[in-house]
């Protein structure tokens, strides 16, 4: 965010002004949820007189605000004064104008700044890339083999632990035209002294990874965990 805000302001002295000798100008400022504000010290010295002498010290606040949006990060305002001007417009009537610069940086939302519509159509994609994948996951394991249809229960026990002893990794590649992040999936059989950390570790991937795609509440010996990895 960057705002440029004109501000102009009549100032009446409480006796006639023949000459500004002197002006200065200073700002005190806070910050809310919705605003800056703040006020503009004007002081200086001025004659009352052409022939006098003696000259006479002013000082005036003069308040001013500017409403902000509740993205911003507070801490990261910068005022900053670009021009000042001031004019004898009536016997004891001043006007001052000033030209300031407020900017700031936005938060971020949920961790991602989400800068135009292009990236939300990226995000979009890379979601339904990712859910295609898994209902394609989760129909590979749902159906049951036409060859496993026809063994017995003894045959399918064997089978099962067969699988369970030799801890056998199935590689999915995905389609090689999406642009989904993770081009491979890798589907670990949960072993008896598996832990989220082991598994981890082994495929070199993260826990909120494997929470992404899987449901780590229920962590059982068999249960079949999804992996997704970076292709190198």
């Amino acid at each position: 965010m960057k705002s440029i805000v004109p501000y102009t302001k009549e100032i009446e002295f409480a006796s006639s002004i023949a000459e500004i000798c002197s002006i200065s100008l200073e700002h005190e400022m806070s910050c809310s949820k919705t605003e800056i504000e703040g006020n503009f010290i004007v002081s200086g010295e001025f004659r009352s007189h052409a022939v006098s002498v003696n000259k006479e010290p002013f000082s005036y606040k003069l308040p001013f605000s500017l409403e902000v949006t509740e993205n911003i990060d507070k801490d990261s305002i910068d005022f900053e004064i670009t021009d000042f001007t001031y004019d004898v417009i009536s016997e004891n009537t001043l006007k001052v104008s000033i030209e300031f610069v407020v900017s700031a940086e936005e938060k971020e939302i949920e961790g991602e700044v989400i800068e135009s519509e292009d990236d939300l159509e990226n995000i979009s994609e890379k979601e339904e890339v990712r859910e295609a994948v898994l209902e394609e996951i989760n129909h590979l394991f749902s159906e049951e083999p036409e060859e496993k249809k026809d063994m017995d229960e003894e045959e399918k026990e064997d089978e099962e632990k067969r699988l369970d002893e030799e801890s056998k990794t199935l590689i999915l590649n995905s389609a090689t035209e999406t642009e989904n992040e993770f081009a491979t999936y890798h589907i670990h059989i949960v072993k008896e002294e598996d832990t989220v950390e082991s598994i981890c570790a082994m495929y070199q991937t993260e826990g909120t990874i494997l929470k992404n795609y899987n449901n780590m509440e229920s962590f059982n010996v068999g249960d079949k965990i999804i992996i997704p990895c970076l292709d190198e």
